[in-house]
């Protein structure tokens, strides 16, 4: 499962990292061939990672809260999350019910959210966030569980709005034998 995870995160990240990259030495010529063609004005990153960071830390509390539909309305309409020992779901109906059984059974849900690594792309329309997160929780057993690890989404700007596109947790916690 982890070889698949990391399949699907390379195939998301590398991508989007290479369009978030900067610029080249050609850059100045460029952006003014841009300009002049009447394209839109360099995205303000400040803005949109302020944007994303916000987004971010308010997802935590709407999981501990078992705000699915809140979670699922963050989604593109054609979205992918992705949760080990589960299949991707794809699309918000698709992601609001895997986020349903999967948050349903835990009791005592509290989820923080580290410091946020955000990468704008230049052009302002993706981006990609790294985060570590940690959730206590009490299972359907009444067993107290501790799951910690890190959560890599890809955003996209849909309509002046930041929309997921793909989002993955990767567990930092071995399965249980």
């Amino acid at each position: 499962m982890r070889r698949s995870i990391l399949t699907v995160w390379l195939a998301v990240a590398i991508p989007v990292a290479v369009a978030c990259g900067g610029s080249s030495g050609n850059a100045t010529q460029s952006e003014a061939g841009v300009a002049q063609a009447g394209a839109p004005a360099k995205a303000d990153k400040a803005a949109d990672e302020a944007a994303l960071r916000a987004i971010y830390q308010k997802m935590a509390g709407q999981v501990a809260a078992g705000d699915t539909s809140a979670l699922a309305a963050l989604f593109m309409d054609d979205g992918v999350e992705v949760m080990g020992g589960m299949p991707p779901a794809q699309g918000r109906d698709a992601v609001r019910k895997e986020f349903a059984s999967v948050f349903g059974s835990m009791k005592n849900l509290n989820v923080s959210m580290g410091d946020p690594i955000v990468t704008v792309a230049d052009a302002g329309d993706l981006a990609v966030v790294k985060a570590p997160y940690r959730m206590t929780y009490t299972d359907a057993k009444g067993k107290k569980a501790d799951d910690h690890g890190t959560s890599m989404t890809v955003f996209q700007k849909v309509n002046g709005q930041w929309k997921i596109q793909y989002d993955a947790t990767v567990s930092e916690v071995a399965p249980p034998q």
